[in-house]
């Protein structure tokens, strides 16, 4: 077919258009220190983190100790497992919009923070990939809805029930 556009299948004529696929950490690719700078730039003190995931809050905002106690909270209304990170900026201001205004979540809503980097088997079951992850669980420990990120506002407009 004379005029048609080449196909996209990878070929050095189309080389031009395509995005190279990200390459397993550790293979020597030369995007690998631009994505590391990258990430740098993105973290925040794990400190802050830590304090705040700890800090009194306006929400009923507790710590993640193991699924049968979130379980449990659930039975009393929803209940929301917020995979932290204290490194994660995203994470930081979520905990700062939780804690400073908890008091405007509707629903009785309780947030369960868990930490992100100490939680494999936690993410594995709910699909959680990324940082700043909100899971909202029945009282069976199922998964109602995800979402990532948005603090008081993303909480008041994702979650079911109440």
């Amino acid at each position: 077919m004379q005029g048609a556009a080449p196909a996209m299948n990878g070929t050095a004529a189309d080389a031009g258009n395509m995005t190279a696929p990200n390459p397993m950490p550790g293979t020597g690719d030369l995007a690998a220190p631009n994505t590391m700078a990258l990430q740098n730039t993105m973290m925040a003190d794990p400190k802050v983190g830590n304090e705040l995931r700890f800090a009194p809050s306006a929400a009923h905002k507790v710590i993640y100790t193991n699924l049968q106690a979130a379980e449990m909270l659930a039975e009393h209304g929803p209940a929301v497992l917020f995979f932290a990170a204290d490194w994660c900026p995203y994470c930081q201001a979520d905990l700062r919009d939780i804690n400073t205004n908890g008091a405007q979540l509707s629903k009785d809503i309780t947030v369960i923070v868990v930490n992100y980097d100490k939680s494999a088997m936690l993410k594995a079951k709910y699909g959680v990939t990324v940082q700043d992850t909100f899971v909202q669980i029945d009282s069976k420990g199922d998964k109602l809805t995800a979402w990532n990120g948005g603090g008081v506002a993303a909480l008041n407009k994702n979650v079911m029930g109440g």
